[in-house]
């Protein structure tokens, strides 16, 4: 089970990071073929999502409120908090399957004024599910050792002593 939480919070935070990791990307000097394409590419996630500065916008006030909630409910699981995060995360954020449109997409909405601080509110959002990670892994682990303290009670109970 716990693997199963980790694993579920790590994919949720992966998507969430493949997003916003390729708005910093290097530019790749290119014709002006390739400059259209760009642009067509832009358009086109544009017409799909909307605008990046309102996704940008509507997302930070989303993930500032998910944090505000964490901050004072401490008895919501790490699996709750993805499952938060999915619901709350809005279309316009969620690649589309179209590499080159995301990635249009995505740097567009790194020229945002409000881009830092939405990725330094999911910044923290992801640190307090780490934290709820640990805090969860050391609960099992202490609840499967039924309270063993100490190196030779551990082992012990390792031994089924």
């Amino acid at each position: 089970m716990k693997l199963n939480r980790a694993t579920w919070w790590q994919m949720s935070l992966a998507a969430c990071a493949l997003v916003l990791a390729s708005c910093g990307g290097p530019e790749v000097a290119g014709e002006a073929p390739a400059e259209t394409n760009t642009a067509s590419s832009l358009e086109q996630a544009i017409a799909e999502r909307g605008e990046p500065c309102a996704c940008v916008v509507e997302n930070l006030e989303a993930m500032s409120g998910l944090l505000e909630s964490l901050k004072s409910t401490e008895k919501i699981s790490a699996q709750e908090i993805n499952i938060q995060i999915a619901q709350m995360m809005l279309p316009c954020m969620k690649p589309t399957g179209n590499m080159e449109s995301d990635r249009e997409y995505s740097r567009a909405m790194g020229q945002c004024d409000k881009f830092t601080e939405l990725t330094d509110v999911m910044s923290e959002v992801k640190t307090e599910v780490q934290g709820r990670v640990e805090e969860e892994a050391a609960s099992d682990q202490a609840r499967n050792l039924d309270g063993a303290k100490g190196a030779s009670e551990v082992l012990d109970k390792l031994k089924g002593n």
